[in-house]
């Protein structure tokens, strides 16, 4: 064989693999391993939002002076009202000592959803 055909025939054979990628990945959500990490880690961490988000409302509804510490969670600008929630307490985990900031700006939302269609 002449090496121009072999080289054609590696360009082809390397062409057609990355079409062939494109094609999977495009037809049936195929990514590469970094990305599939990724978004695993991304899926994972929403998970547990979600699943840790409700008991910082809990926290905030059990709050004997619930509707004060309401009305100056509102009153806070937007980007300090995460660091209202983590002073209350309200999420810091049972038993864990530190708050959790993901939770705190999650449990800021969900407070004032709560409120908005109360």
């Amino acid at each position: 064989m002449k090496w121009q055909t072999i080289k054609t025939v590696l360009l082809s054979a390397i062409g057609g693999a990355i079409v062939w990628w494109i094609v999977l990945a495009a037809a049936w959500g195929w990514v590469s391993p970094g990305s599939a990490e990724q978004q695993a880690r991304e899926h994972a961490q929403a998970a547990v939002l979600d699943a840790l988000t409700p008991i910082c409302i809990a926290n905030f509804q059990q709050d004997t002076d619930r509707e004060a510490k309401l009305a100056a969670l509102k009153e806070a600008s937007s980007w300090s009202r995460n660091d209202y929630v983590v002073k209350q307490g309200w999420a810091t985990m049972p038993g864990s000592d530190e708050p959790e900031q993901g939770i705190a700006a999650a449990c800021v939302s969900r407070i004032l959803e709560l409120e908005t269609t109360s």
